[in-house]
Formats: C-alpha cells, structure tokens, sequence
C-alpha cells in the first residue's frame, strides 16, 4: 500500500480509538496490541520523517515554508470550522464564546501555546470541556520538523537523537510504568516514543534504505511482542510507491475529535456515525484548503 493509504488508515485508527472512551464508554483495547490511536499517531510519524528527510535533501531552502503549508493552511480552516459550528451549541453568552474562540484559533494555529477548551462546549460529557484532543500532536510534529531544520538533516545527528530518543523510551517503559500520570513524564515519554519513530523514519532515508516486503512484514508480526521498535521497518517495509487523488487523511485526523464529541453530546457516538460525520469535512479540507495550499510549494508532490 501507498503512504496515503496508510496514512488514511491510520488516521481511522485513531478515529475508532477515541470512540469509545468519548462515548462514556470502556476503551477497546485487542490482545497484544496496544491502543489504537496511539498506533495511528505512530504510523504517522514514521512516515513523515521518512518524508520531510527527503523534502530537506530536495530543497534546503524550501523546507519550512513546505512544512508551514502542509500542516497550518487546513489547521487554521479547522479551528475557524469547529469555532462556528460550535457556536451553535454552546451554554456561555455569545459575546464571551466567541471572545475566547478568537484566542482558541490564534493560540491553537501558532501551535504552541495550544489550549483545549472553549466556554460552554461539552461540559458534561465523559472527556468534558475537550474540544480538540490531538492538536498536542502537531506541535510536537512540528518541532520535530524544526530540529531536523536545526540540525540540516545531518545522518549523524539523527542518529544521534535516535540513540537518544530510543534510551529514553526503552528505560521509561520500564521505570515509569505510569508515565501518563504526571505532565513532566508524560511528556517526556511522548517526546522520547514519537521521537525515536520519527528520527528514525528519517534515518532510514537519509541512508537510501529501501527495507524489504520481508523485513516489513516480518516486523509488523513482531509488533504486538516489541512495540513501537518495530514500527519503522514494519510501516516502511510495506510501503509502496503512489499515491491517492485525494489525500483525506490529514482532514480525517483534525476534524474527528470535535465531530465525535458534537455526536457524544446527543448520544450518537459509535464507530459508524463518526467516519461518516468526518469524511465529508475531510473532503472539504483537502479540495478547499489542503490541495490549493500545496499548489504553494515549490516544485511538486512527490510519488514516494
């Protein structure tokens, strides 16, 4: 399968991951497998160091401005999106809705001084006063993209960060068994996972890897016994050439928490109602906002 495909998959993952605790509901949780939203981020971050070490390697000068466009032009269309929509639902006087709604989209759109909330929005649901629930990914994503700027995509620094990263995870997963416990933990548990798949995605490509079907299905039978070590080699391994018309999966991932929260608030919430609630926004995403702001870029998209 192509990076799309997966990606668009593993976008679902993280859809049917959340479902259930949204819902009020036991999260779903499969023999040997850890959680599913937590295997869709990983996919994603495999593949975009694979992808960004290649945009860097193309065309230094470039980067960033690639990176700005891929991920802030659909953010932005999302917060503006979700502000309106929920304007419709919210128990707080219009007047201080949309004061603090104005401070959601700039704080949330410059990525790091994220915030969760908005003034009278799900407060009685089972993950209550959370509008948005995955925008802390994208910061981190982002600040990734800036270290590999930092460091100019240099193999022996990524290496090095992946050596780092890789000790890290290995010696919290078995010294911090409640990582999620604490914020300073928490996040450097998150940095130190997503870190060592993503550093190591680009490592892969910095060193004109190519890992066979064998290796890759190999590693993804390895999966449920090793965890995210074996991601890199399992997601690149079955990888393939192409790509999809449409890339939906970028709109699938920013626009579902909110749209599954909305349903969970009438009692509408399962696996079905949220993919088909999501899809049409993530249409919209990719034909009005995502593909016109790629059309930016310099040069073109690549089919790898």
């Amino acid at each position: 399968m192509n990076f799309d495909v997966m990606r668009l998959i593993a976008a679902l993952l993280v859809v049917v991951s959340h479902t259930f605790p949204l819902a009020g509901q036991p999260a779903l949780t499969i023999r040997g497998v850890e959680d599913l939203g937590a295997l869709g981020v990983s996919v994603f971050f495999v593949i975009s160091g694979y992808l960004v070490a290649a945009s860097y390697v193309r065309d230094p000068k470039s980067y960033l401005l690639k990176r700005v466009l891929r991920i802030e032009p659909g953010l932005i269309a999302s917060l503006v999106v979700t502000v309106g929509l929920l304007s419709f639902v919210t128990t707080a006087p219009q007047a201080e809705y949309w004061r603090a709604g104005a401070l959601y989209i700039v704080r949330n759109a410059l990525l790091y001084p994220a915030t969760y909330e908005l003034p009278g929005v799900f407060q009685g649901l089972a993950m209550a006063g959370v509008v948005n629930g995955v925008l802390w990914t994208l910061r981190l994503e982002f600040t990734f993209y800036l270290v590999l700027w930092a460091i100019r995509a240099r193999l022996p620094l990524v290496l090095a960060l992946l050596g780092a990263c890789t000790a890290v995870f290995v010696v919290m997963s078995f010294t911090h068994p409640h990582w999620a416990d604490d914020r300073v933990t928490r996040i450097a548990f998150l940095a130190a996972r997503n870190g060592l798949l993503f550093f190591a995605g680009a490592a892969v490509q910095l060193l004109g890897w190519r890992i066979p079907v064998w290796l890759g299905a190999g590693s993804a039978v390895a999966f449920p016994f090793v965890g995210p070590l074996a991601l890199p080699t399992a997601v690149l391994g079955l990888a393939r050439p192409g790509k999809l018309p449409a890339d939906l999966s970028y709109g699938v991932y920013i626009y579902a928490f909110p749209l599954q929260q909305l349903l969970a608030a009438y009692g509408q919430l399962n696996v079905a109602t949220a993919v088909l609630a999501v899809v049409p926004f993530a249409l919209m995403s990719w034909f009005l906002v995502e593909r016109p702001a790629l059309k930016l870029k310099p040069g073109s998209r690549p089919a790898w």
